[in-house]
C-alpha cells in the first residue's frame, strides 16, 4: 500500500484521469445483454427476459468504474479530499440527503430487485444513482486545476464526433450497428443467428448515436453545447483546439436537428438566455462577431434542412403548436367523446363495449359468441376465416378476430375487438361462459381504470403524449411525499388500466407507459419528494453562486469562462429534463460536468476570497 502511495506521489498522476476515461467511454457502449425481471415486471410486460442494447452494460462497466474510484478515495483520502467551505458543505449534504431517501425508497420498494437493479432499457435502480452522485464527488474533489479543462473538453468531442459520424447514417437511414459488423460487435455471439436482422424501431430522419433514443440525444446536446461554443469563442492561445471545439459546436448542431430532439431546443434555449445575461456587458462589446457566427449557423441549418426536405425542422411546427395549446381553454373536454370506445363494462356474463351512441354486447351462448345492440337486437356477425364482421352500418368498423389463447385450449376463447382492421381490445371467455377483458401480454384479467388527473384535461397528446402521462403522474406524489416507490420502478406503479384514455393519446390501449417523461416527476415518484428536494437544493446552490461569480463581468479569464459555460450546460440539461427523463446513457455526462462545475466554482471563489483580503 505504501509503495502505491509513493508512486503516485513521485509521478504526480493527476487523480480526475479516471473520470476523463469514464466520461470518453461509458456513452459509447453499447452491447446486448439479456435480463431477467422480477415478476411484478413479467406480469406487466409478459416476458421474464428483455434484451437490452443500450443501458445495462453502460450500468454494469459505470458500476466497475466506481468501484475503482472508491477504492482510489480511501487509499489516497488525505491527498484527494482537501476542499472546503460553506457552498460545498451545502451541496455535499444535500447529496447525502437525496442519496439517504434514494436507499430508503428503495429498501421499503415493493420491487426491490427493480429498485436495486432498475429495469430493463434503463438500468437506473439504487446502484446506478449511487454511481451518478460518486462521479459528483469525485469530480468535485480530483478537478483541482483549471488548466486540467482539456480532461472534459476532449472527451466530450470524442463523445460528439462519433455519435455524429454513427448518426449520420442513421439520418439516412443505414445505421451502422444494424449492418453484419456492428451485430457481431454488439450481440454476443451465443444471440447471433444467421440473417438476423436487428429492429430498432427508429426510422430514417432520426438519429441516437450510441444514446439509446433520439430524445436523449437533445440532452447531451443541451449539456454538451453551451461548454463547446463558450469555449471555442474565448480559445485564442490555441488556435487547433480552438478548430476543433468550433468544429464540436458545428457537429452538436448537427445532432440536436438530426434527432429532432424539441427537449433539446428548449434546453439550448433556456440555457442561451442565461448566457446572454450572464455575458451581457461582453456581448454588448463584442456583438458583431456573435452576430456573424449567429447568421452562420442559421444559413447552416437552413441549407441542411433544405437539403433534408424539410425534416430538420419538421418538430419544430408542433413545438410551437403545442405551446400556444397551453393556453386553450379546454376544460369541457371529454376524451371518451373522441375515442372509438367508450367505455367495457360488464353484466352477469355479457360483456358490454360501449362505443359513441351505441353499445355491443356480447355473450356466449349454445358454443357460439352473440352480439346485440343497445336495444338487445342481435347483430348479425359473419364467419371469414377466423374472423366476425358486420355489414350492419352502426358497427361495420368493429369486428372481431377469434381464436385459441393459448395451446391447452380446448375451445375457442379468444376474443380480439378490432376498430377499423387494427386489434384494441382482448377478451378471453371463461369457463363458466362469462366473457372478461385480459391484458394483451400476460392473458390475465384486467378492469379499465379510471385513475385521479392532474391538470391537461384536453391536453393529453400535449408534448407527443406527456401531457397524458404527467396528468396521470402528478397525482401519484401524494403517495410519494416521504419516499419514492423505489428506483426505475414507474412503469410498475402507473396506472397501465387506464386503456381508454391511452387510446385517445397514443390511438392504442395496447401501450405500456414506462417513463415520465420528465426528470423532476422521475425524482419525486421514484425516489421520494424528499430527494426530490434534496436534488434542487443542489442546482439552486451551484446555479446561484454560478450566477454572483460569473454575471455581468467586463472581462472573463478562462477559468471564469469555463466556470460559465458548464454553468450554462447544466442549466440547459435541467430544462430538457422537463421533457426528458434521466437515463445511463447522459446522466454520467451530467453529473461528472455538473461536479467540474462546483470544482471550478470552488477554486474562483477562493481566488476571488484571496483577492478580496
Amino acid at each position: 500500500m505504501e509503495n502505491i502511495k509513493t508512486y503516485f506521489k513521485k509521478k504526480n498522476i493527476d487523480f480526475f484521469y479516471p473520470i476523463a476515461f469514464i466520461l470518453s467511454i461509458v456513452p459509447l457502449i453499447v452491447r446486448m445483454k439479456v435480463v431477467d425481471s422480477e415478476q411484478a415486471v413479467v406480469d406487466l410486460f409478459g416476458t421474464a427476459a428483455k434484451s437490452d442494447l443500450f443501458s445495462q452494460r453502460k450500468a454494469f462497466i459505470l458500476m466497475i468504474f466506481c468501484i475503482i474510484l472508491i477504492f482510489i478515495s480511501i487509499i489516497f483520502f488525505k491527498k484527494i479530499f482537501k476542499k472546503k467551505d460553506k457552498i460545498l458543505n451545502s451541496i455535499l449534504i444535500a447529496s447525502i440527503i437525496f442519496l439517504f431517501f434514494t436507499f430508503l425508497s428503495t429498501m421499503f420498494s415493493s420491487y426491490k430487485q427493480t429498485a436495486i437493479w432498475g429495469i430493463h432499457d434503463r438500468a437506473e435502480g439504487f446502484i446506478t444513482i449511487t454511481c451518478y452522485i460518486i462521479l459528483l464527488v469525485y469530480s468535485i474533489y480530483t478537478f483541482k486545476k483549471t488548466s486540467d479543462y482539456k480532461y472534459v473538453t476532449i472527451p466530450i468531442l470524442i463523445l460528439v464526433f462519433i455519435n455524429s459520424f454513427l448518426g449520420l447514417f442513421q439520418y439516412i437511414g443505414q445505421d451502422l450497428i444494424k449492418t453484419n459488423l456492428g451485430m457481431s460487435m454488439v450481440v454476443p455471439s451465443q444471440y447471433q443467428t444467421p440473417n438476423a436482422k436487428m429492429n430498432l424501431l427508429y426510422e430514417a430522419g432520426k438519429l441516437y448515436g450510441t444514446l439509446y433514443h433520439y430524445n436523449y440525444v437533445g440532452s447531451f446536446v443541451a449539456i454538451v453545447l453551451p461548454i463547446l461554443f463558450c469555449l471555442s469563442l474565448f480559445e485564442f492561445e490555441d488556435i487547433m483546439y480552438k478548430i476543433c471545439l468550433g468544429i464540436g459546436s458545428l457537429l452538436s448542431v448537427w445532432l440536436l436537428l438530426g434527432s429532432t430532439s424539441r427537449a433539446g431546443i428548449i434546453g439550448l434555449i433556456v440555457a442561451t438566455i442565461f448566457g446572454i445575461i450572464i455575458f451581457w456587458k461582453l456581448l454588448y462589446k463584442k456583438w458583431k462577431p456573435l452576430l456573424i457566427c449567429i447568421i452562420s449557423l442559421l444559413v447552416i441549418a437552413t441549407g441542411l434542412n433544405f437539403a433534408a426536405k424539410g425534416a430538420i425542422f419538421e418538430r419544430i411546427p408542433a413545438l410551437i403548436s403545442d405551446t400556444l395549446s397551453v393556453f386553450k381553454d379546454t376544460n369541457d373536454f371529454d376524451y371518451r367523446d373522441h375515442t372509438p370506445i367508450r367505455d367495457i363494462q360488464y353484466n352477469d356474463k355479457e360483456t358490454q363495449i360501449v362505443i359513441q351512441n351505441e353499445t355491443i354486447k356480447i355473450s356466449y351462448e349454445n358454443s357460439n359468441y352473440v352480439f346485440k345492440n343497445s336495444k338487445d337486437q342481435v347483430i348479425n356477425y359473419a364467419k371469414n376465416n377466423n374472423t366476425l364482421t358486420t355489414s350492419d352500418e352502426a358497427f361495420k368498423n368493429y369486428s372481431f378476430m377469434f381464436g385459441k389463447i393459448d395451446n391447452k385450449s380446448t375451445r375457442t376463447d379468444g376474443l380480439v375487438l378490432m376498430v377499423d382492421n387494427q386489434p384494441t381490445f382482448k377478451f378471453l371467455l371463461k369457463p363458466d361462459n362469462s366473457i372478461h377483458l385480459i391484458n394483451a401480454n400476460t392473458k390475465k384479467d384486467i378492469d379499465l381504470e379510471y385513475p385521479a388527473t392532474f391538470g391537461f384535461k384536453g391536453k393529453e397528446k400535449l408534448g407527443s403524449m406527456r401531457g397524458y402521462i404527467w396528468s396521470r403522474s402528478i397525482p401519484m406524489l401524494k403517495e410519494n411525499l416521504i419516499l419514492g416507490g423505489g428506483p426505475d420502478t414507474f412503469a410498475l406503479r402507473f396506472p397501465q388500466n387506464d386503456l381508454i384514455a391511452k387510446y385517445y393519446a397514443y390511438d392504442t390501449p395496447n401501450m405500456i407507459v414506462d417513463k415520465p417523461h420528465n426528470l423532476f416527476l422521475q425524482i419525486a415518484l421514484n425516489e421520494g419528494v424528499i430527494a426530490l428536494l434534496a436534488f434542487l437544493a443542489i442546482m439552486v446552490i451551484y446555479i446561484v453562486d454560478s450566477i454572483k461569480l460569473y454575471a455581468l463581468k467586463n472581462d472573463y479569464n478562462r477559468s471564469q469562462v469555463l466556470g460559465t459555460a458548464i454553468c450554462l450546460g447544466v442549466i440547459g440539461y435541467l430544462f430538457a429534463g422537463i421533457f426528458n427523463d434521466s437515463v445511463v446513457s447522459v446522466a454520467p455526462i451530467f453529473w461528472i460536468v455538473l461536479g467540474v462545475g462546483i470544482a471550478i466554482n470552488f477554486i474562483n471563489r477562493t481566488e476571488l476570497n484571496i483577492k478580496r483580503k
